[in-house]
């Protein structure tokens, strides 16, 4: 049997599970802008989420092909063993990214169409 204090806690379990949820899914609607890859943790190139284009990126350890296509990118050659880079396949969500760790290649979604095209960002004022 549960006591009046189980149910409260149930409920307040289930309302925070429904909001990180919700919190969630709408952070997954934005339309991404723009690709960033890094190598090493620095950013290597930026590409529009409209272009398509494919290139290779060369690192000390070795290499990988980035295809741009159709909204979102996509690794489809590496020269790491395990090739989890590559089989993460298409990404086109905020929420997701690529990881090349033999290579130290990441691959990022950024931005909303929005922030791209607003002139009222302004990060500081002085005089």
């Amino acid at each position: 049997m549960l006591k009046k204090r189980d149910r409260w806690l149930i409920l307040a379990i289930i309302v925070a599970i429904a909001v990180f949820f919700a919190i969630n899914a709408s952070e997954n609607t934005k339309k991404t802008a723009k690709i960033e890859v890094y190598v090493d943790n620095k950013i290597y190139k930026s590409i529009p989420v409209g272009k398509n284009e494919e290139f290779k990126v060369e690192t000390k350890a070795g290499y990988n092909v980035v295809r741009v296509h159709d909204g979102g990118v996509e690794i489809v050659d590496a020269s790491c063993p395990d090739k989890v880079c590559v089989h993460t396949g298409f990404i086109n969500k905020q929420s997701q990214n690529i990881v090349c760790l033999p290579n130290k290649v990441s691959i990022v979604l950024t931005g909303t169409e929005a922030d791209e095209n607003s002139d009222d960002d302004i990060d500081i004022l002085s005089r």
